[in-house]
């Protein structure tokens, strides 16, 4: 299943993601794709969510996004 994760992520002053921290902080390098949606406004729980395709110092690719009704990061399956 693709279930999202909740994951710590670092923000620049710009708010734009700059680090991700699991068992040790690891710095995002690149953000190569940046896209957002809303949905399900009508719902109790809509979904609004601002998703970043990152590239971490490590070459590894993946995709955190932030959700803005709860403030919360995730990361999701790529």
């Amino acid at each position: 299943m693709n279930v999202p994760e909740p994951v710590v992520v670092e923000v620049d002053t710009a708010g734009q993601p700059a680090a991700l921290r699991t068992r040790r902080r690891q710095p995002i390098t690149s953000i190569e794709d940046r896209w957002r949606i809303d949905d399900e406004w009508w719902r109790n729980e809509p979904v609004s969510r601002l998703y970043y395709a990152v590239r971490l110092g490590s070459g590894q690719r993946l995709v955190v996004y932030r959700d803005l009704t709860s403030d919360q990061w995730y990361r999701q399956a790529y």
